[in-house]
């Protein structure tokens, strides 16, 4: 058990590292490995048998969570920064007359190379 805490410990903390879709498979492995490592890290402790790889999975398991927290954190912030942006884009009326400008530029344009205006 203690040797599957330590790779799930890796795999959770290198997955939380990516971001995106990384921490939607990084958190839970993490927490697995935290998990395991309690567990055999107890059972290690109570038969007198070394504790190093379920202390260092246990370690990595909470590693791996924060570390996917905080990029899951992260990314919701950045794209509530962008959609608020976008909002505040599309109520501004020098935004709203640059796109219905480029939009009638691009009509012009169509008519010209002969290709139907849509």
């Amino acid at each position: 058990m203690a040797v599957a805490a330590l790779v799930l410990g890796i795999i959770g903390t290198l997955f939380s590292l990516i971001p995106g879709i990384g921490y939607w498979i990084g958190i839970p492995l993490s927490l697995v490995a935290l998990i395991l490592g309690v567990v055999s890290r107890k059972n290690a402790a109570a038969n007198n048998q070394p504790t190093g790889s379920a202390t260092a999975g246990m370690a990595l398991g909470i590693v791996g969570l924060v570390v996917g927290i905080l990029m899951f954190v992260a990314c919701a912030l950045c794209v509530r920064a962008a959609n608020n942006s976008m909002k505040e884009m599309g109520n501004n009326p020098e935004w709203k007359k640059a796109m219905d400008d480029l939009d009638k530029q691009m009509k012009e344009a169509q008519k010209q190379a002969g290709e139907p205006a849509k």
